[in-house]
């Protein structure tokens, strides 16, 4: 089974300590600043034989060999990966796709960048022996040319230009960890692990809105949005409790800005940052 370790998202922390909260979580430096590719979750497991794991904790096959197939002298253990159709650039997850039906999936001419590494023992014991500086340089050693790049930020200057340098070579952001973070199995979001995007906005105009269900029941559920090509998304995340408990006719007909991952056919990942009083349909992106 995938054992995937939850990221802590920095944007988010960020804001948060804007609004004057005093947090127990935080990050210091200095950091390995990786990039973060627009791949797919992949556990690779290496004992003798080569499993690879989604991280739906599903098994399947790659269609070409892989630099796992290729090199006989990395060692048995566990290597935590993306799987990258092309270059890994932002809008190439749509090219890393498995396919067949569930259980008898295969890769297609897909490659991996590699993240961590784990020990056979520290993957089945759900936590490592070994720090992650430990593991990056073991990684740096067997595989130089097929782990993720990264760069040790010492500075919140530092980090601000490296993710802009990332940025504008078309990547999604960065993965940020603590030299002396010990991986574990666990679903809470560590502090020794988060990620870094600066992502885009939209202005779209609200044309219905749903209700909630849940700890939300009788307030809204989500803002249905539309761009000026007719693209529809509903959007929830980011609404606070006084925005859902608002008088949905409060939004229909305002433009209503909100941030995302990126394009496909809608918007990926939305998240509601504010009502935009100040604009009207005509300007909508």
């Amino acid at each position: 089974m995938a054992k995937i370790q939850k990221s802590l998202d920095f944007n988010k922390l960020l804001s948060e300590q804007a609004k004057g909260k005093l947090l127990k979580k935080h990050l210091s430096f200095p950091l390995y600043a990786e990039l973060k590719y627009d791949g797919n979750y992949t556990a690779v497991k290496k004992d003798g034989l080569l499993t690879f794991i989604t991280s739906g904790g599903h098994v399947y096959d790659n269609d070409e060999t892989t630099i796992f197939h290729k090199d006989n002298n990395l060692p048995s253990g566990v290597y935590l990966c993306e799987r990258i159709g092309t270059d890994g650039k932002l809008g190439d997850r749509v090219n890393c796709s498995l396919r067949g039906s569930r259980g008898a999936q295969t890769a297609h001419g897909h490659k991996y960048i590699i993240h961590d590494y784990l020990s056979l023992v520290d993957y089945e014991l759900g936590c490592s022996l070994a720090q992650f500086y430990e593991r990056r340089k073991k990684l740096e050693d067997i595989c130089p040319n097929d782990i993720a790049k990264s760069k040790i930020v010492n500075t919140r200057e530092e980090l601000e230009e490296f993710l802009k340098l990332v940025v504008s070579l078309g990547y999604e952001g960065l993965m940020l960890k603590n030299p002396s973070w010990y991986w574990e199995d666990t679903k809470s979001r560590t502090i020794d692990c988060a990620k870094y995007k600066k992502r885009p906005t939209a202005d779209l105009i609200c044309v219905d809105t749903t209700w909630g269900e849940g700890k939300y029941e009788g307030m809204i559920g989500s803002l249905v949005l539309e761009d000026s090509k007719g693209r529809r998304v509903s959007v929830g995340s980011g609404l606070s409790d006084a925005d859902r408990d608002i008088d949905p006719y409060h939004f229909i007909g305002q433009v209503i800005e909100i941030e995302y991952e990126q394009i496909i056919d809608t918007y990926i990942q939305p998240t509601f940052i504010q009502l935009r009083l100040d604009k009207t349909i005509e300007d909508i992106d």
